[in-house]
């Protein structure tokens, strides 16, 4: 209080001597950043912030986030930079060091605020600001808002910036539309009087009395009557409220035993058993028949999972709910979180490396059981300390959090009007045509909702397709069917604590398909002499087999897999059932997301040896895959000579190649025999390439002469 109030006369007695980028103003066409201020008094805008950077990485080619001011690191930060700097770079992959995003620390600028140096404040925010956004298309800068000085200092260094604001505010339980809209008046007029344009207000935590007003239009044209936009508002969601075990974790700096890394034998991590919410916590002392019937009901009352919290000497209810969890007809627990044992620590194991080496024996599909293991976690913490922390804790959104980072941008998705905001940042930032990865999956995204299709996963007991098949799933992207044993899916499912509503689940051991599938497997390989035993076998104990077999019939119109398979054993059935006509050569392409761009490589996974013709095609088709998937298809067939540097039998095939499709396709642009560097560079084309060409420096589709070679150089 006393400290915020000596805070905000300093700034508005130095404000006008700050940093003279924003005297200004913003001009058409100069915009490079939009600057978002919490105008609340507390509350949490991530989902607002993931939003947004979120939406902008679909449009632009490159998009940065800048925190003027720095806040604390999480407590077990690798980066030791501000959280909300930590989890976007994280979360949107982004390129970089994460110092470089942000200004100052929080102990610097308190210091220099209270010292009577805000101007000096500002140009060290200012040079730093500048210094990062050389190479960006558009900076979201985060304001500290609440966090330190409010509104006013916002305001001075969206001023020094030259950057608008879009003020968010965190919706009160009882606030009523009238106290928003003031509110937000009232903070408007503090951007106004620093002379920072206000583009429009977006809303974050609606709460449900609330939500009539936001959806219904009557905060909108109250907004808009006074010329701001409003963007509408994310409401209160539980799954976001929710406190989750890699949330218990990093407050308590605990170790995880067992359950934290990969569930399943594929050598690649999978969705993390951290990341899952508990509904209450239950202090085990009781004897373990006595917790297993505890737990028992709790589950017959349809009470969702719960974590357990016990001394580090009870290793008897760990190995017992370890076994309650490997069942599919077990109790279920969210986890297991040990406490130190006894008034003071005693440096005992108790049974500890014991218990962690069976329970490991589970990880990493190792033996018999393929499931997720329940995690257990151990702080040498006392267990009422423990409980004292756990009490005092707010949920908060970790770069470990996915579900809860998925639902952020879900709700954005669904809730914000985004295009109230675009529609002014629009005038000022320049067009492009650069596909990058984010844009690319956005297409792909859009596309699929406009017209789900059905999709059948066969690799079920890989915990990536089943996080995967429950977001496509609430996201409307698809109508998904997952193959296995149902008991097996939705209790490993629980365990990860997937929602699967909505997704089918098919046992091909006991589908009613069968016999039909088998018969027209029977039919698609009578050449090969297949008969219907072996056809039955195949369809029942070949998982991709049914699965191709759902395609071919009609009852699915696409199939993904690959996970846990090889190549070979991913594409054998649909080569030996589906036929492509006009095209007897199969081939495949790579999307290779590369940092600032989208290209296609192939045949990088199926043709050993491919002639002349068979290149040809295999350009054609590839041409047409990245069209088909909004890229503009540049195809560079590729050799070690550029348009005749170098001769030789390998050299011919590709000139003999590259002549037989820009006869079949005239509409294509095809270059080639051409070297990769020759093909990707422009400064390198321009030495190598006597000419005009289309593709030279510009390629997006490489087509590569062998397997080897594509293979290679794709991994």
């Amino acid at each position: 209080g006393a400290f915020t109030g000596q805070l905000l006369r300093v700034l508005v007695r130095h404000s006008s001597s700050s940093a003279g980028a924003g005297s200004n103003g913003n001009k058409k066409g100069s915009l490079h950043s939009l600057f978002i201020s919490d105008v609340s008094t507390s509350g949490s805008r991530l989902p607002l912030l993931l939003g947004w950077v979120n939406h902008f990485e679909k449009t632009l080619p490159s998009v940065g986030f800048f925190s003027p001011i720095g806040g604390p690191s999480y407590p077990d930060s690798t980066m030791g930079v501000d959280r909300h700097v930590e989890l976007v770079h994280r979360v949107f992959d982004m390129q970089g060091d994460p110092k470089a995003m942000i200004g100052v620390t929080e102990e610097a600028a308190a210091k220099a605020i209270t010292s009577h140096k805000t101007a000096d404040l500002m140009d060290q925010i200012y040079s730093a600001f500048q210094a990062y956004r050389s190479d960006k298309d558009l900076v979201v800068v985060e304001g500290p808002g609440p966090r330190l000085g409010g509104t006013e200092l916002d305001a001075v260094i969206a001023q020094t910036l030259s950057s608008p604001v879009l003020m968010t505010l965190n919706a009160r339980a009882t606030m009523t539309p009238d106290e928003v809209f003031n509110l937000a008046m009232v903070k408007r007029q503090v951007f106004t009087d620093h002379h920072v344009d206000v583009l429009g207000v977006a809303l974050n935590r609606v709460p449900r009395a609330l939500q009539p007003a936001v959806t219904g239009g009557q905060l909108r044209a109250m907004f808009e009557k006074e010329g701001l936009a409003f963007a509408g508002g994310i409401p209160d969601d539980p799954l976001l409220s929710t406190v989750r075990l890699d949330e218990v974790r990093a407050a308590l700096g605990a170790s995880v035993l067992c359950g934290g890394g990969k569930v399943n034998g594929s050598g690649k991590p999978g969705a993390s058993p951290l990341d899952k919410e508990f509904s209450d916590i239950i202090v085990a002392s009781h004897r373990v028949e006595e917790l297993l019937e505890l737990l028992d009901d709790r589950a017959a009352a349809g009470l969702p999972p719960a974590l357990v919290i016990t001394s580090q000497d009870r290793q008897d209810i760990v190995l017992a709910l370890v076994a309650a969890q490997v069942s599919q007809r077990g109790v279920p627990v969210s986890g297991v979180l040990l406490t130190q044992a006894g008034h003071a620590p005693t440096g005992k194991r108790y049974m500890r490396d014991v218990a962690a080496r069976i329970i490991k024996g589970l990880e990493g599909g190792a033996g018999a059981y393929q499931g997720a293991v329940m995690p257990v976690l151990s702080t040498d913490r006392h267990i009422l300390d423990v409980l004292g922390a756990l009490r005092a804790q707010g949920s908060a959104i970790l770069p470990s959090s996915s579900r809860k980072i998925s639902q952020c941008k879900v709700l954005f998705e669904r809730h914000l009007d985004a295009e109230e905001v675009m529609v002014q940042l629009r005038r000022a930032l320049p067009h492009t045509t650069a596909m990058t990865p984010k844009m690319f999956m956005h297409n792909i995204k859009t596309k699929c909702a406009k017209n789900p299709q059905h999709i059948v996963l066969p690799e079920s007991s890989d915990p990536r397709i089943l996080a995967a098949a429950a977001e496509v799933t609430a996201r409307g992207l698809a109508r998904v069917t997952l193959l296995g044993d149902t008991a097996r899916v939705t209790a490993e499912a629980k365990k990860l604590g997937l929602d699967l509503a909505g997704v089918a689940i098919v046992d091909p051991l006991t589908s009613d398909a069968v016999e039909r599938y088998a018969g027209a497997l029977v039919e698609a390989r009578k050449s090969k002499g297949l008969t219907r035993d072996q056809a039955h076998d195949q369809v029942t104990h070949d998982i991709n087999m049914f699965g191709v077999m759902m395609v071919a019939c009609g009852d699915a119109d696409g199939m993904v897999s690959g996970a846990m398979h090889t190549t070979a054993a991913t594409i054998r059935p649909a080569m030996q059932v589906l036929k492509a006509a006009g095209n007897p050569v199969v081939s495949s392409v790579f999307f290779m997301c590369l940092p600032d761009k989208v290209l296609v490589y192939g045949d990088c996974a199926v043709n050993v040896n491919p002639s002349a013709q068979d290149l040809a095609q295999i350009a054609a088709v590839s041409a047409d895959t990245a069209a088909a998937f909004g890229l503009e298809a540049r195809v560079a067939l590729l050799s070690y000579s550029t348009l005749g540097s170098g001769a030789g039998p390998d050299v011919a095939k590709v000139t003999e190649a590259a002549a037989l499709v820009k006869k079949a396709r005239p509409d294509l642009k095809v270059e080639g025999p051409i070297q990769y560097d020759a093909a990707i560079d422009p400064k390198v084309a321009a030495v190598k390439v006597k000419g005009k060409s289309e593709v030279a420096g510009r390629a997006t589709v490489f087509v590569f002469p062998d397997l080897n070679t594509g293979n290679n150089t794709y991994k």
